[in-house]
C-alpha cells in the first residue's frame, strides 16, 4: 500500500511539472505575423511594474501614463499578471481610430453582445449613421445641466418606491 501511494504521488508530481513546462513553452512562443515587420512596442514588465503601480496608487492614472510616455514614447505596453495593455498616447498614433471609416475599424464581436441585451434598434444593432445620432442624443441627455434637472423627479420616484416597499 505504501509503494502505491509513493507511485501515485510521483505520478501526480510528474503530471503537474509536465503541465507547467508545457504551459510555459506555449506562453513563451512568439507569434509570427508576416504582414507586420515592425518591432513590438516597449513593454513594462517584471519589477518595473511595481514602480508603475506605485505611481498609479500615489499620483493617479494620468501621472502614471505621463511618466511612461516620457520614458517609453507614445506607444508602450504594460504587462501585469499575464494581461497586456497597450497605450497609444497622442494624435500621431491614435488618429486612425478617430479618422478611420467604420469599414476599416472594427470593435469586433466583443461589443456585439449588447444587441441581444438592448435590442436591434439601439447601439450596435443599427447602421453607423443611426448609431451616431443615438450617441449624440445620449451625450446631450447626460450633460450635467440636464442631469441636475432630473434629480428631483428621480429622488421622488425612489422615495415613493421605498415607502411602497416598507408598507
Amino acid at each position: 500500500m505504501y509503494v502505491t501511494n509513493g507511485v501515485q504521488w510521483f505520478t501526480i508530481a510528474l503530471s503537474i511539472i509536465t503541465v507547467v513546462i508545457i504551459t510555459r513553452a506555449i506562453r513563451g512562443r512568439t507569434r509570427f505575423d508576416p504582414k507586420c515587420n515592425r518591432s513590438p512596442p516597449p513593454e513594462v514588465k517584471g519589477v518595473s511594474v511595481i514602480r508603475v503601480l506605485h505611481t498609479l496608487l500615489t499620483k493617479g492614472l494620468q501621472a502614471m501614463i505621463h511618466d511612461q510616455y516620457t520614458m517609453l514614447g507614445s506607444v508602450f505596453t504594460i504587462s501585469f499578471f499575464g494581461h497586456k495593455v497597450t497605450f497609444l498616447i497622442g494624435p500621431e498614433v491614435s488618429a486612425h481610430f478617430y479618422q478611420g471609416l467604420d469599414s476599416e475599424i472594427s470593435h469586433g464581436s466583443g461589443i456585439e453582445f449588447t444587441v441581444p441585451m438592448i435590442g436591434k434598434e439601439v447601439g450596435y444593432g443599427v447602421d453607423a449613421a443611426t448609431r451616431n445620432e443615438q450617441n449624440r442624443f445620449y451625450y446631450d441627455a447626460l450633460k450635467p445641466s440636464k442631469l441636475r434637472s432630473h434629480v428631483g423627479p428621480m429622488l421622488q420616484e425612489v422615495e415613493v418606491r421605498y415607502w411602497e416597499l416598507l408598507h
